[in-house]
């Protein structure tokens, strides 16, 4: 069974809009920086899952090589 303390470990969390996605009470608006900080976040999230998808056809492939040994 799994027990879900925190949202830390969720790769998906990181693509939830933060504390500066809103105006401050000064009006200076923060939400281009966190609209680059969510992209910069799906950028990475592909490239786990895609280095992830390599790691995993690199490993089948040396598991055929050793196999035809």
């Amino acid at each position: 069974m799994l027990t879900i303390y925190d949202s830390h470990h969720i790769p998906t969390n990181r693509c939830v809009p933060g504390h500066r996605a809103c105006r401050t009470h000064t009006g200076f608006f923060l939400g281009a920086g966190e609209a680059r900080r969510v992209q910069h976040e799906i950028i990475a999230l592909i490239n786990r899952r895609l280095r992830f998808s390599w790691l995993t056809e690199q490993w089948t492939r040396h598991e055929g090589l050793v196999k035809c040994r």
